[in-house]
């Protein structure tokens, strides 16, 4: 893989987790960038020349730097090679800012006293602080950050931390700052505005079914996180989780998914968020949250049928165990059966008795996965009134008959 292409795609991967990534040419001109230019918002005639010098001062190949700055802000940053600068035009790469741990709403309190920030202007700070990405690894940090850049450089990096507050003055900002006078308070307005803009981007993925996209956009809306509204972390992270629940059961009806599909999905998912009894259960369940409603869009949306086309399936859908055929549709919906077999196969590209067989085997092998039902049973729940057809169908669309599948089961498990 040609270098370029590796540095792009190390950019892509952090900026898809919300990391501002910053490639510096001309740092003098270009350094406000690094703090996504808050401080010339926030702070009164702030100086970006004494950073841009005291970067300048650290720019030894083959050395990641980090540090943090006066706002408690963390940033990593490294001298493109010279032979690569020219190519990437980029001679400074830096990460960040981001935190290593949330802040809360007390220590959040007690820092905006310490830096004396005028209380009409704390909501600007806080939305900025709790838009930046949360790194939980230093070690997993920087195992990524090297593992890219050993392969840009060939060779390992060496890891620095430094101290520019301590080295230079002033670096990102003394304590002396005003804080109080800020050119354009409105960081807290545009993140609010920014963090709708991800919403829709990520309830439009799922809507569309679409679960890669709706991964990448929901590691970017993450990043605008919450002040915990209850002192208990798991209580506040299952209540944070039952909005998102609710966040995708909307995605799913955009995505033109009937109410009853969705409530049952919905109910089942509530359940195992209350059951959670840890932080780590309740974070690995948001990725299965969104592959379920994407899953769920994906089998269930009606969006590019008719509504006669709409009703027959959703009908289908939750009359799987009743007497269906095209007469019987037919005449439920009031058209001819010439009409509505001809329209069924036009948009959805299979026959109506096919849909209804595999509606049908699908719910078979929920029963065969979940119960110890005889094989009869398992047909007549589900539709078939006789054993023997459904045994044909179901052994033409898997490959196995039921009683065979059901054995298959039983030796994984």
């Amino acid at each position: 893989m040609k270098k370029a292409d590796l540095f792009e795609i190390m950019l892509a991967a952090y900026q898809n987790y919300g990391v501002n990534t910053v490639c510096l040419w001309d740092i003098d001109k270009e350094i406000e960038a690094v703090d996504l230019g808050f401080r010339k918002k926030m702070a009164s005639h702030f100086d970006y020349h004494a950073p841009a010098a005291a970067l300048k001062q650290h720019l030894k190949e083959g050395i990641i730097y980090q540090y943090e700055d006066d706002l408690c802000l963390n940033y990593s940053f490294f001298r493109i090679p010279d032979d690569l600068a020219e190519t990437l035009h980029c001679r400074l790469l830096t990460l960040g800012p981001f935190l290593f741990h949330p802040i809360s709403r007390d220590s959040f309190e007690i820092f905006m006293e310490e830096k004396e920030v005028d209380p009409i202007y704390r909501q600007d700070f806080l939305k900025f602080f709790n838009r930046l990405p949360l790194v939980h690894s230093l070690d997993s940090w920087n195992h990524m950050l090297g593992f890219f850049l050993e392969r840009l450089c060939d060779k390992a990096p060496e890891f620095r931390h430094i101290n520019l507050i301590a080295e230079y003055h002033p670096p990102f900002g003394p304590a002396s700052i005003d804080y109080s006078s800020p050119v354009q308070p409105d960081i807290a307005l545009k993140t609010i505005a920014n963090r709708y803009i991800l919403e829709n981007k990520f309830m439009e993925a799922v809507a569309a079914g679409n679960m890669a996209e709706g991964y990448r956009a929901y590691h970017q809306f993450q990043q605008y996180r919450l002040l915990p509204r209850v002192a208990d972390p798991i209580r506040n992270q299952k209540n944070l989780m039952f909005t998102f629940n609710t966040l995708l059961r909307k995605a799913a009806e955009m995505g033109h998914v009937h109410p009853m599909h969705i409530d049952t999905l919905s109910r089942q998912i509530a359940i195992q968020i209350e059951s959670c009894l840890t932080l780590k259960q309740l974070d690995n369940l948001n990725s299965s949250m969104i592959r379920k409603y994407c899953i769920l869009v994906n089998n269930y949306s009606r969006r590019t049928y008719s509504a006669l086309i709409q009703k027959c399936l959703d009908y289908i859908d939750f009359h799987y165990n009743m007497e269906l055929s095209l007469a019987s549709l037919a005449k439920i919906f009031s058209v001819s059966e010439s009409y509505l077999s001809s329209l069924f196969k036009k948009e959805t590209g299979t026959t109506l008795t096919d849909y209804i067989n595999s509606t049908r085997i699908r719910q078979a092998l929920i029963l065969l996965n979940t119960s110890t039902l005889p094989i009869g049973e398992v047909a007549s729940r589900c539709g078939f009134l006789d054993s023997n057809y459904f045994s044909r169908i179901f052994k033409k669309q898997l490959g196995l008959s039921p009683r065979e599948y059901r054995n298959s089961i039983r030796k994984k498990a």
